[in-house]
């Protein structure tokens, strides 16, 4: 299979970071799906900081549990220019809490659906 040219958006935010109650990071995958692209994946990171010099990380219970997300999607480079450009960043504009948003040109090598039948029990 011959690889496809794509682009990759990164968003980096905090697992406390709201919206009317709602984690941001499950209103930017609902925001991306009904967008049309092919798929967002929200990572929790293990460890992190940003602008703030706050070194977060897992190993360390707090009150809250605060750690570094990290959302991946690739799709259609006019498709993920065009999520951002009118989706994600007013969103991300409009609220008080810090983030970063890159993309990145990427080659993809295989991208597939899974089989939707079910698989038969293995005894």
């Amino acid at each position: 299979m011959q690889s496809k040219k794509m682009k990759l958006l990164k968003v980096y935010l905090s697992s406390t970071d709201r919206i009317n109650h709602v984690l941001l990071y499950e209103i930017i995958a609902k925001k991306a799906k009904d967008f049309g692209l092919s798929g967002a994946t929200a990572s929790r990171a293990m460890l992190g900081y940003g602008p703030s010099s706050i070194l977060r990380n897992t190993r360390y219970f707090e009150l809250v549990e605060k750690y570094p997300v990290v959302m991946e999607m690739v799709d259609e480079a006019d498709k993920i220019t065009g999520f951002m450009e009118k989706e994600l960043l007013p969103l991300l504009e409009a609220q008080p809490k810090g983030c970063l948003v890159y993309s990145l040109d990427v080659d993809v090598h295989l991208a597939k659906m899974g089989d939707t039948k079910k698989a038969p029990a293995e005894n």
